[in-house]
């Protein structure tokens, strides 16, 4: 039976309910999107913010608007997701942020679960792009992306699968098959000069 890839929605740091909740410190906004354990909503929790504003949204598949809010705040602020009053079928998650869009699919099911699907991460001014499509993780990095950069990928247990480190300054285009991985939970991580993007995913 051919595996799917379930992307988790959870950025940046992921962890049990029950672990300890942390952000990296890099100069920029920090985020971290997380699902409730039974899929029914998820917590939006922006920190670093400095005044800068954050736009996101929620659509389904024929483009009618369920959420649209606009934060601009400073410090720590955080913001709930309830996926419980959404009809079933397909919706768009859309935020947008500094020089970043991040857009993830999912799929409310007849039970009011979230399923969470692809996700793509992008930035305007670096020129990076991180994605998990269907059963493949694709990063591609242009020349505008500068120092080291470091990409891995690890079991839940914290196993290597694939750790390199090269320094930036020419475009790079990585793509994994994840199809090929053992059933499990697996978290990629892109650091870009020190700033770090991460991400977890089911491979069932």
């Amino acid at each position: 039976m051919k595996k799917f890839t379930i992307l988790f929605a959870s950025l940046l740091v992921s962890f049990s309910l029950t672990a300890k909740e942390y952000y990296l410190p890099f100069n920029g906004i920090s985020y971290f999107f997380k699902a409730s354990s039974n899929g029914t909503s998820a917590s939006l929790i922006f920190e670093n913010l400095e005044g800068q504003e954050i736009n996101f949204s929620v659509k389904d598949a024929a483009g009618k608007t369920y959420i649209n809010k606009t934060v601009i705040a400073s410090g720590k602020v955080k913001e709930n997701i309830n996926f419980k009053s959404l009809p079933e079928g397909k919706y768009t998650f859309k935020m947008i942020f500094e020089d970043k869009l991040l857009v993830r699919d999912f799929y409310v099911t007849e039970s009011k679960n979230a399923v969470m699907m692809n996700y793509h991460l992008a930035s305007s001014n670096q020129k990076f792009r991180t994605s998990v499509v269907e059963d493949h993780l694709n990063i591609i990095l242009g020349k505008e992306v500068k120092g080291f950069v470091r990409i891995k990928l690890f079991t839940d247990g914290g196993e290597s699968v694939y750790n390199s480190k090269f320094m930036a300054g020419a475009q790079n285009v990585k793509r994994f098959d994840l199809s090929k991985l053992p059933t499990g939970t697996y978290t990629t991580e892109l650091i870009i000069d020190g700033v770090s993007y991460s991400d977890s995913f089911s491979v069932l």
